[in-house]
Parts: C-alpha cells; structure tokens; sequence
C-alpha cells in the first residue's frame, strides 16, 4: 500500500455537532496554546462571521464552523482558521489537503478499539483521562504519554499515535487499522502515519481533535495543521 494513500472505505455515516483543536509537532514540546495570545477571542478576523462548513468540496481561505461527528447537537462548535488549498471532508467534520495526506477533523468519541484490526469497538469512561488511556494503550500503535493542553480557552490533554512502519495493516481480518468507530468507516491509517489527538471537555462535553498526516510531511505542513488548532475558537451550537 502507499505511503501517500488513504483509502476512503465507505459513505460517512450521520453526523450531529462540534468542537476545535490545538497543535503538536512529533518530537517537539506542545505548542503553548494556552497563553493569552492563543485566546478563543485572540483572531483578528473574528469581526468577520465564520461561515459553515460544506459538507465535501475545495475551501478559500477563511473561518468556518466545524460540526463534531457523533456529538450532541448542543454542544459547542469549534471554528477553524483554514488556509489556502484545503478541501471540506467527511460531510463537514473536518478538512484535508493535498489528496488527504493531512487532515484535521473533530469528534466525540464514546469508544475505542483495544487492538486496531479489531472491530469490537471497547467503551471508555467518560473523563478526558479515560480516552487519553484508552488510546495510548491501544496495540500495535506507538502512542505518547498524555498531557495538559488548553484549547480555546478548555483543558484537555495531548496524545500523539502512529502506526509503526512493522505492521502489517492489510492483515487485519477486516482491512483497516484504526482508532475509533467512524474513524475506520472513512479512511484507513497508513504506515508511519501519525495522529496529533487533543482531546478537551468543553463545557462537560469530551472533544477529540484528530490532526492527522503522512510521515514525509514537512515541518512547514504539520505546522500548518497545528496553526489551524492552535488559532481555533467556540461558537455557541445554532439554537442552544
């Protein structure tokens, strides 16, 4: 398999609302997005009203709000500051470039697969904490230590996951080697691909952030990503 493909595996199921995230570069100190000049109010186009995002086609650059796969329709939505040369993904959860080489997307995860081929998904407490564990023990991925991070102005804590360039993805009984449900039924991971994941509680509502990329990604393309997180902001759910 490519190391620059991932494999759309099959239509994205329904999706509800949102939330945002901050970044991390592989090897480097977590960025400090929790300063003031990280604030969820610190954007100077925030003037400007975000617009929401479509559900799968090319971006301007611009600010747009990002609904959270599988979250409740209340919940905050996170707003993302995207650059040029990204594309809307996953019916609006998220966005991607360069052919889906990297992507940042939002969720709200209830379980996790103990092992990556597994598809007998496992349910985790509903702490910050829970998730963090459950994912960096997960087999046969590489998984970081968790630790503190503040998005938008909410506490969470930072993993970063990979696929260790040893495994063998395409001999999972399923196909796909992945981290979540929903997260498998859209792309598969890849060898050497890493997952930069905050995951904050927003208002008591668990958020993952999933910045996603390649291993031959420049420093200039994961920080990219990590801008885009590390810039996002909250907009009250439409209605709440």
């Amino acid at each position: 398999m490519s190391a620059r493909t991932l494999y759309v595996l099959r239509a994205a199921v329904p999706l509800l609302a949102a939330v945002t995230v901050v970044g991390c570069t592989p090897g480097q100190d977590q960025p400090s997005a929790g300063d003031p000049s990280a604030s969820s109010t610190a954007n100077p186009g925030d003037a400007v009203p975000p617009a929401q995002l479509p559900a799968d086609s090319p971006l301007g650059a611009g600010r747009y709000v990002v609904s959270v796969a599988d979250a409740p329709s209340a919940s905050p939505l996170p707003v993302l500051s995207v650059p040029e040369g990204y594309e809307a993904i996953g019916g609006g959860i998220g966005v991607g470039a360069d052919h889906l080489a990297r992507y940042l997307w939002v969720w709200d995860v209830k379980s996790v697969f103990a092992h990556p081929c597994d598809a007998s998904p496992v349910p985790v407490g509903p702490s910050v904490a829970d998730l963090a564990e459950a994912l960096t023990n997960q087999s046969l991925r590489a998984g970081t230590d968790p630790h503190a991070v503040t998005v938008g102005g909410y506490d969470g804590l930072y993993v970063e996951l990979s696929v260790p360039d040893a495994v063998d993805a395409s001999a999972c009984p399923s196909g796909v080697f992945s981290l979540w449900p929903g997260r498998a039924e859209r792309y598969q991971d890849v060898l050497g691909q890493v997952d930069m994941v905050w995951i904050v509680d927003v208002d008591g509502q668990r958020l993952v952030f999933d910045a996603a990329h390649l291993p031959d990604a420049s420093a200039d393309e994961v920080a990219e990503l990590e801008e885009m997180v590390s810039t996002a902001t909250f907009t009250p759910a439409e209605g709440s």
